[in-house]
């Protein structure tokens, strides 16, 4: 069990540090299109402060959705187990989009995460997802966790 726990958390931290850097930087493009120059020492500085700021609403819904999500590929997999890599993949990427959706319903059709008004953005938070997903699956493995070929 505290083989999954690390896991876990390994998955959310994964999540939340390419949520974060991807949300910063889309912000920072969208500022660029409007003749903003930008350089290394803001994008660096920018990033730091929305990673330190983001803890108190972002990263408790990941954790949230992800706890969630995971454990709904969890039991997917355990029909389908050859595709565990791919399910807890999936299963983290879904698990952001939900998030997403969900703020934005909550909040009256207002976005959250502001950069999810796009695409792109939306698109981005659905790849940390994903790459927390990943990371689960894959550190899930390399701890040796029983039954791991099940799901």
């Amino acid at each position: 069990m505290g083989k999954v726990v690390l896991a876990f958390v390994v998955a959310v931290v994964a999540t939340y540090a390419v949520g974060t850097i991807t949300y910063s930087q889309l912000n920072l493009a969208q500022l660029v299109e409007m003749g903003v120059d930008i350089g290394l020492s803001t994008r660096l500085d920018t990033t730091f402060h929305d990673f330190l700021g983001m803890t108190q609403i972002y990263l408790p819904a990941l954790t949230f959705a992800l706890l969630l999500g995971l454990s709904i590929a969890f039991l997917v997999l355990k029909v389908v187990p050859q595709l565990r890599y791919l399910g807890f993949v999936v299963g983290g990427a879904v698990a952001l989009l939900a998030m997403n959706m969900a703020l934005t319903e909550a909040a009256g059709g207002i976005h959250g995460l502001a950069v999810t008004r796009t695409t792109m953005g939306l698109l981005s938070q659905c790849f940390a997802g994903a790459v927390g997903g990943y990371a689960f699956a894959l550190v899930r493995d390399k701890q040796g966790v029983p039954g791991k070929s099940s799901a």
